[in-house]
């Protein structure tokens, strides 16, 4: 443990002991301690000078995490969340970080995945001086100095409601002897927000970062103790700053603005020594006992009883069970249940059903104007009536067994206090809009849209948003007689309804924001089939007597239902503009013409931006560019009427450091019409715009997503495509390979640095570039072929971490042209699990198979290939010398050379010999990409296989044994004539191998090498019993049936048949056996086994001196006097090997 001078803390620094957050944080505890925070910019500089000398790793694990609210950062040891040193463009989620790291370059702070396994700091306090803030309250001679200040604790507290600046707000606080409030805890948090309901604004506090950047004190100068941040804050948002924090009024979170903010504010003052007022108290009017709280008064009885026995307990004392109307009045609960534990009965109860719905329905006949369901709740399975949780920051509510008993509140009004008249609420509207329909007595008229044609049918989005542009919601339903006549214009039809699951906070909403008060769902919904049912449908009977709810995938295409209140005019939706001939904007008679300009608006095809940009320049026009509010409506009214979601226009990110944006057509941005939260770049790959149908709002996108698009010109401008750029020009820096256009930088080998896919992605683009993108087959096996000596997989730049199955390209700008998916994918193999979800793709390389792409886990460590184009700013490396002859092309240890000149297999094998070489043999999986990506020029060309007369078996003309075979369908034929072997240069089929006739005339590829083929063995003097196969001196026998045979069984039976377990020592050995694995039922038991001194050793006694370990193997998985310990060594069908328990069921080879 190391101290820090100036504070009371000792810090643990583990840098080699890699262990996930949770992991950490057990070690830390175990230790007296927790997992670090860093609460002031002193502790944060001994931090970070400590681990820059750190020997190993990326970051450190602390003790933050945002895993209650998403954005809600806090300290596990409690410590307040009040100094901030976040990374740039951190903190971003991304793929839902929820803890805390420190970087140990820099010491800049990073949301990252908790599953991790990284180093970790630990932090316990020295000397014994921890402070309270709970249970201080002042002696009966300390009051507030008038009736106008409201009393809490030690404290007293006054309410302004003009608004002010942050620092008049102060000023005005300090001239009355106080200062604007600061809040030391949860409980004194929950007090201040019961009173908000007087609030008409959000409200100044007294924290702020004006001394400090980033280290929040309070103005009173009291010790930060507690922080209440709203998800996401504090930002000191796009660079502005924001050093006031404020109190939302709404929710009571804390957010940083800028102090120049207009304000309503709250002054805290300690009690003092003040007379005895002469008017009557704040609180009164509450018999002894009873507590009060604005227009009520409270009985909080601690004698546990059924909630009917509850309900009688509070009739007999002339109230009823708590009724909460408001935010606010949870907010008094909430305090009043700090500090105690388990459930207290509210008067909220489920009516209904048996035949229907469920209602939810205050005792005492107040209507249901507010919920605070908790997660999974409501959910009368679990019972009908409804408690208040005591355990959980916040009283959420949750559905019980009326027959348990619980504590619980009496709530009557107080006598001598008269709550503020309401407006009278008046009768509903008469009648409602045409297409509109409802019952006289209804507040709410409804729209069907009902057995709409397959092609107009829409999903839970877009039925939101086309009930939006309507001026109404998606219906919500609040009682059974809604539900009831909803059923009746509903009959056989499933319909969208308003309700949608929120998966961060694990409860269901109404989209217009209505209480959640009934319920109706089917038996056993909503299950959340595969994680992936979020929204809400309503299903009807065929004559319409019953419906039920059903959770579904909110992309399911749907009828729907629209909702707005009586009275309410619904808003007619655009009209397409009335075309307007405009012969002088071009031939196609989609063009239309408005302030003498043209526009061309396509919703029949969805392309990405580049092929929108081509088509608009195919039209001689540019994607549209907006200058003003009337060019942005008179747009709007074409994308606002089209079949597609989106359309592209044409701005365009100027480049990812910075985020500024141009117009395609140079034009200035002089007006922007971003959605709420856009631009945003999520996922750091949205580079281009496009313009939502609803509202015609801008988002940022993609570039590779598929949309509508407008393209703009003037009559008689001639867009036309730009020149060709010549091809392939530019350089690299160094390090970097080249191929074609592209540069290529491979990083993982054995002892370098490997990474999870956000980090790779990260650390390409510091260098200039983007984890990997992939435009063709040529460029996948040029990649492939290098990918021999990087630890496997492989991370590339593809993911579909923005859109579930729309995998797109990490750089945000290239559209997916090329895919390369291996058998079965991508499959999304971790399901619902998130930490297992397959988000991000990698490429799958061995001897055998390369370059082939899965969609895998975006947090694990794998090797990666970062990408960007060829730059003429980079000067050209300095000349180095060829290890190959001249016209021949270096790969490892061999030299490639294609001959375009067409000549036999013979010829093409002579002339290849004459130069030092053969036609090339292909001794695994990466040489034939390389072959095939680099080498080969569109047509079939020879390589050096051949069928031999004799025995009818295929050998390499450089002798080398085939260790590996690329035969292309039907391949090879073995037709008579047919001997010789090409690689096909074509699309089709692009690099597999055909037998043909030797006397055809082709391109040929010739090959040099550096590398001698292994001996081949003495085929010994012997012969092999039936069923054995010869190879060398030995005698081999594969059986590989279904049930397979244990370890310790399949060397009893190769020793029965005077055998043993087979050994191997060369790679030769392996495929020959691999090969003879026909059956391919399992893997094959071989003779490795670990010896009396638990290391590995051959049971024929020969020496270990070859090893074909599979990656990460032999696993230790190895726990003596285990019955599954891992002692004996299967192969895989690919010939690697793997330790695994001798009790398994496998094959075996004998020799």
């Amino acid at each position: 443990w190391t101290s820090d001078p100036y504070n009371d803390y000792c810090y643990l620094f583990n840098y080699l002991s890699m262990r996930t957050w949770a992991e950490a944080r057990a070690d830390c505890t175990n230790q007296g301690g927790d997992l670090v925070s860093i609460t002031d910019p002193f502790e944060q500089a001994f931090i970070q000078g400590v681990i820059q000398h750190s020997p190993t790793g990326i970051s450190l694990w602390m003790g933050g995490h945002d895993s209650v609210t998403e954005g809600g950062w806090e300290w596990m040891d409690g410590s307040p969340f009040r100094y901030i040193r976040w990374a740039a463009g951190n903190p971003d989620d991304f793929y839902g970080e929820d803890c805390l790291s420190i970087y140990i370059n820099g010491g800049y702070w990073n949301d990252d995945n908790c599953e991790y396994k990284r180093g970790y700091i630990c932090k316990r306090r020295e000397r014994a001086c921890r402070w309270f803030t709970r249970g201080t309250w002042s002696p009966p001679e300390l009051r507030c100095s008038g009736p106008d200040w409201y009393e809490f604790g030690d404290f007293c507290y006054k309410p302004f409601r003009d608004k002010k600046t942050w620092f008049y707000a102060r000023e005005t606080c300090r001239s009355l002897g106080a200062d604007l409030v600061s809040i030391m805890s949860m409980t004194e948090q929950s007090w201040l927000e019961s009173y908000l309901y007087m609030a008409t604004s959000d409200v100044w506090t007294g924290m702020n970062d004006l001394t400090v950047s980033g280290f929040f004190t309070w103005s009173n100068e009291h010790m930060v103790t507690f922080t209440y941040w709203a998800p996401g804050t504090p930002k000191n948002h796009n660079g502005f700053s924001e050093d006031c924090v404020e109190m939302l009024h709404q929710t009571g979170h804390w957010n940083d603005v800028s102090c120049s903010e207009l304000n309503t504010f709250i002054c805290k003052m300690p009690k003092a020594h003040y007379p005895l007022p002469s008017v009557k108290p704040t609180v009164y009017g509450c018999p002894q006992g009873w507590d009060a709280y604005e227009y009520s008064c409270y009985w909080t009885e601690e004698t546990a009883r059924t909630w009917s026995d509850a309900k009688q307990f509070c009739k007999e004392q002339d109230g009823a069970l708590v009724h909460i109307g408001d935010l606010y009045e949870q907010a008094h609960f909430t305090v009043v249940l700090s500090g105690k534990t388990g459930f207290w009965w509210i008067g909220l109860r489920a009516h209904g059903g048996q035949t229907g719905g469920v209602d939810y329905i205050w005792d005492n006949g107040q209507p249901l104007t507010y919920t605070h369901w908790d997660k999974e709740q409501p959910d009368t399975g679990d019972g009908s009536c409804v408690a208040m949780a005591a355990d959980k920051i916040g009283g959420f509510w949750d559905d019980k067994q009326c027959s348990e008993k619980f504590y619980f509140f009496c709530e009557k009004s107080r006598p001598d206090i008269t709550p503020p008249t309401k407006a009278p609420t008046l009768p509903p509207s008469v009648g409602c809009a045409d297409g509109w329909t409802a019952m006289p007595h209804f507040r709410n008229c409804y729209k069907f849209f009902h057995n709409v044609d397959w092609s107009q049918r829409k999903s839970w989005g877009a039925a939101n948003e086309d009930c939006m542009t309507r001026g109404a919601n998606l219906v919500s339903i609040h009682n059974q007689e809604e539900e009831d006549f909803l059923s009746m214009y509903s009959k056989g039809s499933s319909k969208w309804i308003g309700l949608r699951n929120n998966p961060t906070d694990g409860g269901y909403t109404w989209s217009d924001g209505t209480p959640l008060s009934h319920t109706n769902w089917a038996p056993g919904e909503p299950n959340n089939h595969d994680g992936r049912e979020d929204c809400v449908e309503m299903v009807t009977s065929a004559n319409g007597s019953f419906s039920f709810w059903n959770d579904l995938n909110c992309d399911a295409h749907q009828d729907w239902i629209c909702m707005i209140a009586k009275g309410k005019n619904p808003v007619l939706p655009p009209e397409p503009p009335s075309p307007v001939p405009a012969p002088e904007c071009g031939s196609n008679p989609g063009w239309r013409k408005s302030n003498n300009v043209c526009y061309y608006y396509n919703d029949t095809d969805d392309v990405n931006f580049h092929e929108a940009l081509g088509r608009c320049r195919d039209e001689k026009a540019l994607l549209a560019s907006i200058h003003d509010s009337d060019e942005q409506a008179y747009i709007n009214s074409m994308v606002g009427t089209g079949k597609v979601a989106s359309a592209w226009v044409g701005l365009i990110m100027a480049g990812i450091a910075n985020g500024q944006y141009k117009w395609v057509d140079g034009s200035p941005v002089s007006y922007t019409h971003w959605g709420s939260g856009e631009p945003n770049n999520a996922n750091g790959e949205e580079q281009c715009v496009q313009m939502n149908r609803h509202q015609g709002v801008w988002n940022d996108a993609n570039c590779g997503r598929t949309a509508g698009y407008v393209c703009k010109k003037l009559p008689g401008d001639d867009h036309t495509h730009p020149p060709p750029t010549q091809p392939w020009e530019g350089n690299c820096p160094e390090g970097w390979m080249r191929f074609k256009n592209k540069c290529f930088l491979f990083k993982g080998k054995e002892g370098d640095i490997k990474a999870n896919w956000s980090y790779a992605r990260s650390w390409c683009r510091g260098q200039g570039g983007d984890l990997a993108v992939i435009d063709d087959p040529y460029e996948n096996n040029f990649v492939s072929s290098y990918l021999r000596d990087l630890m496997l997989p492989t991370w590339i730049g593809l993911s579909d971490l923005l859109a579930e199955n729309q995998y797109a390209w990490s750089d945000g700008v290239s559209p997916v042209l090329y895919t390369n998916w291996n058998e079965k994918e991508p499959n999304n193999a971790g399901g619902t699990v998130r930490m297992l979800q397959e988000h991000c793709v990698a490429m799958a390389h061995n001897h055998l198979v390369t370059g082939k792409w899965n969609d895998d886990a975006c947090h694990k460590a794998h090797s990666f290939v970062c990408s960007r184009m060829k730059s003429s700013s980079i000067a050209p490396p300095p000349p180095t010398k060829s290890p190959c002859p001249d016209g021949y092309v270096s790969w490892y240890h061999n030299c490639y050379k294609l001959v375009e000149q067409p000549a036999t297999w013979e010829a093409a094998q002579a002339a290849c010999v004459q130069e030092g070489g053969n036609l090339a043999s292909v001794d695994m999986s990466y040489d034939q990409a390389f072959l095939a990506g680099v080498v080969l020029n569109g047509k079939d060309t020879w390589i050096g296989l051949r069928r031999e007369v004799e025995n009818g078996s295929y050998t390499w003309t450089d002798g080398w044994p085939v260790f590996f075979t690329q035969w292309g369908p039907g391949e090879p034929s073995n037709i008579n004539g047919e001997g010789c072997v090409a690689m096909h240069g074509g699309a089709a089929f692009h690099g597999t191998w055909n037998d043909t006739k030797c006397d055809l005339t082709k391109p040929y590829i010739c090959k040099i090498s550096s590398e001698s083929p292994p001996p081949t063995p003495a085929p010994g003097n012997g012969m092999c019993f039936p069923l054995w196969v010869p190879y060398g001196r030995y005698c081999y026998l594969v059986v590989n049936t279904q049930q397979g045979f244990s370890w310790p069984d399949s060397r009893h039976y190769c020793l029965s048949i005077r055998g043993e377990l087979a050994s191997f020592h060369s790679r030769a050995e392996v495929e020959f056996v691999r090969n003879l694995n026909h059956t391919k039922y399992h893997n094959l038991w071989i003779g490795l086994t670990r010896d009396s001194n638990l290391g590995w050793a051959w049971t024929d006694e020969t020496s270990l001196g070859f090893l074909n370990w599979a990656p990460g193997e032999p696993n230790s998985a190895f726990h003596p006097g285990s019955a599954v310990e891992e002692n004996c060594v299967e192969m895989y069908l690919d010939g690697l090997w793997n330790d695994n328990s001798c009790l398994q069921r496998r094959g075996f080879v004998c020799r």
